[in-house]
């Protein structure tokens, strides 16, 4: 018996969010995630936007190296941080470093996977 198996990939390329996407869709999973009020939805939209827009530079400028792209990412995430908790209270800030923590341990495994046959 001869089995014949096609595989079709549905998916197309991924386009990359603009800045200001990538921005908003930060901020709308921050207000979920940590139950921003108002006041506190509009500066973390700012800062969002502020470092989105940091990023997309260097990201540009450091394209093709990895070490470069990562110091960056990194030195980005710990803008966020400190900009953050001048907004956040002290639950909502512990509440947004587990989830980054979470991420960033998700993001770590993602390559070690093991496959079953």
């Amino acid at each position: 018996m001869l089995a014949m198996f096609t595989i079709v990939s549905a998916q197309q390329p991924r386009q990359r969010m603009s800045t200001e996407e990538s921005a908003k869709a930060q901020t709308e999973r921050m207000e979920k995630l940590l139950s921003l009020n108002a006041v506190q939805k509009t500066k973390i939209q700012a800062i969002d936007l502020d470092l989105a827009k940091q990023w997309s530079e260097k990201r540009q400028s450091t394209q093709g190296d990895r070490e470069a792209m990562t110091a960056a990412r990194q030195e980005i995430e710990k803008l966020r941080e400190t900009k953050y908790k001048a907004v956040l209270t002290a639950d909502q800030l512990k509440k947004f470093i587990a989830d980054r923590e979470q991420q960033q341990s998700q993001r770590g495994q993602g390559g070690q996977r093991q496959r079953s046959n």
